[in-house]
């Protein structure tokens, strides 16, 4: 298991590799299932770290094996593989977090069983993170990174 893959139970920020301003955001931290989940700039305001700032937890199962879910809202990070986009819902969905070969500490997080991964394809405020069969492995808008927040 790689020490870069993050802690669990610890809030992190979820960091876009290519696009490395990016994090991703709960919509205004809303409950309400289906809330986007987009990229956006870390502003350093309270409400949008709030936004921006997830748990991981491990299933007990294989060590890359985890849930993902909103602090704020208490939602979790779900792959809506119909809408192809990623949002916020009540039910736990469980992704597989796949080292790069080439840089240690970026992470493909695809959906448990799948071959469906996290997208961001623009820098702009608000991009829907989307669901997309994974690309070529040299791609690095697949890739992210968890900053670990204290």
């Amino acid at each position: 298991m790689s020490d870069k893959l993050p802690k669990d139970g610890y809030s992190c920020k979820i960091q876009n590799v290519f696009y490395n301003t990016q994090h991703a955001d709960l919509e205004r931290g809303s409950s309400a299932v289906g809330t986007p989940i987009t990229g956006h700039t870390d502003d350093g305001s309270f409400e949008g770290g709030d936004n921006r700032t997830f748990m991981v937890s491990y299933t007990g199962g294989a060590e890359d094996l985890v849930t993902i879910i909103n602090l704020k809202s208490k939602t979790y990070a779900s792959a809506n593989t119909l809408r192809m986009k990623l949002e916020g819902n009540g039910s736990p969905v469980v992704y597989q977090l796949i080292e790069s070969q080439l840089s240690q500490g970026e992470f493909i997080i695809r959906k448990q069983n799948t071959n469906f991964v996290w997208y961001l394809d623009s820098d702009w405020n608000k991009t829907q993170i989307r669901i997309v069969p994974a690309p070529a492995e040299t791609d690095k808008k697949q890739y992210w990174k968890f900053v670990q927040q204290e």
